[in-house]
C-alpha cells in the first residue's frame, strides 16, 4: 500500500469530518506522522471549558472523527490499527493540542455499511413528523439488541423525559458563564463569518433571524436573569412540546472507564445506526451532565451494571433534511 499523502489526508478528513460533535465545534485535527501514520488530535482552543470542564465530550468528538477516518479509510480498503492516546493526556506534541489516537495503516478492510449513512445524518431541533409503526418497530427491536441503547418510547416515558430536560437544561441556563460560553458557539445571524462552517446557526438551531436575534440579546445579557426572576425563565429554555413529538427516545449507555475515544466511536455508530431507520436525532445531553438528572433516569430506567449515561437522543423523522456545516477540509490538517 502506498503512503497516504498530504491532499489524501485532507480528502479524508472532511469525510472524518462528518461525524458529530459538541456544539459543533469540530476539534479533531489530523497530520501525518514521520512514518505515515494519521494522527488524530483536539484543538484545545475549541474546548469548552464551562460545559466540559474534564474534556470529555472534546474527547467524545474526537472519538466520532476517528470512527469516521476508520470509515473512510475501509472505503479506500485500508485497514488500520488504532491506538487510543487519551487517556495518556499528551499535550507535548505540539502546543495547543491533545493528541487523541494513532491510526496504523495495516492490510486491507471493507467498507463499513454505516458508511452509507453518514451524509444522511443531521441533528434535527425542531419538532419531528410521525414514525410508521413499521419504522418504530424496527427503530425499537434493533435498540433492545444493542447493548448500550436503552429505548423509551410511549407518552409516559416521554413526558418523564421532557419534563427534566427542561429542568436541567434551565439549571445550566441559570450560570451566566455557561450562556456567554454559548453564545460563543451560536452563529444567529447569516452575515457571521463562521455561519457557514461551525457552531450553531440559525438553520440548525430552527430559528428566524428575528428569534436569533433575540437569543442572541437575552443570553448574553442580565436580561436572561431578569426574566428567570419573572418566571420566565422555563418558558425560555423550555423544548417539552418538541420532545413530546419525537417517536421515542434512546439513552445512549457505555462501561464505566471506557476511554471518552472509545464511547464517541459507538456513539457515532449508534447515531449512523439509528439513521438507517429513516431517523434524525436531536441530543439531550444535559440529562447526561447534570447529575440529579443523570440519576432520575437511572431509577426509571435502569442501565445494565458497570454502564454510565453518555447521552439521550429523541428521535424521529425530520420533514426536511438540513446540509451539514463543516470547517473546509484544510482547517482540519495540520502540517
Amino acid at each position: 500500500m502506498s503512503r497516504i499523502d498530504a491532499a489524501t489526508l485532507a480528502d479524508l478528513a472532511a469525510l472524518a469530518n462528518r461525524a458529530p460533535s459538541v456544539h459543533n465545534t469540530q476539534p479533531a485535527r489530523f497530520a501525518l506522522d514521520e512514518a505515515g501514520n494519521i494522527l488524530i488530535a483536539a484543538d484545545l482552543s475549541r474546548h469548552l471549558a464551562v460545559g466540559d470542564p474534564t474534556g470529555s465530550d472534546m474527547g467524545l468528538s474526537c472519538g466520532a472523527a476517528l470512527e469516521g477516518m476508520v470509515m473512510a479509510l475501509a472505503a479506500r480498503g485500508i485497514g488500520v490499527v488504532v491506538d487510543d492516546l487519551w487517556e495518556a493526556d499528551i499535550r507535548s506534541w505540539r502546543p495547543g493540542y491533545r493528541l487523541a489516537a494513532r491510526l496504523t495503516p495495516a492490510g486491507e478492510a471493507s467498507p463499513s455499511p454505516l458508511a452509507d449513512w453518514t451524509e444522511k445524518r443531521f441533528t434535527w431541533r425542531g419538532c419531528f413528523s410521525s414514525a410508521t409503526p413499521e419504522a418504530l418497530a424496527d427503530l425499537e427491536r434493533w435498540a433492545v439488541e444493542a447493548d448500550d441503547i436503552t429505548f423509551a418510547g410511549g407518552p409516559d416515558a416521554l413526558a418523564f423525559i421532557a419534563a427534566l430536560n427542561d429542568q436541567a437544561s434551565l439549571s445550566v441556563m441559570r450560570e451566566r458563564a455557561f450562556r456567554d460560553e454559548l453564545v460563543v458557539w451560536m452563529r444567529l445571524t447569516p452575515a457571521h463569518p463562521a455561519y457557514a462552517f461551525d457552531g450553531l446557526n440559525l438553520d440548525a438551531l430552527r430559528m428566524r433571524r428575528i428569534e436569533g436575534a433575540v437569543a442572541g440579546r437575552v443570553l448574553a445579557s442580565p436580561l436572561f436573569d431578569l426574566a428567570d426572576r419573572l418566571g420566565l425563565g422555563k418558558t425560555l429554555v423550555a423544548e417539552a412540546g418538541k420532545t413530546m413529538t419525537a417517536a421515542a427516545c434512546l439513552l445512549f449507555h457505555r462501561p464505566e472507564g471506557e476511554s471518552p475515544v472509545v464511547s464517541g466511536r459507538a456513539f457515532y455508530r449508534f447515531w449512523l445506526g439509528l439513521t438507517r431507520f429513516g431517523f434524525a436525532g436531536w441530543p439531550m445531553a444535559v440529562l447526561a451532565d447534570v447529575p440529579s438528572a443523570s440519576e432520575a433516569l437511572r431509577q426509571r430506567f435502569p442501565l445494565p451494571q458497570g454502564h454510565r449515561l453518555i447521552n439521550v437522543l429523541r428521535v424521529g423523522p425530520a420533514p426536511l433534511t438540513l446540509p451539514k456545516y463543516r470547517l473546509p477540509a484544510r482547517d482540519l490538517v495540520l502540517d
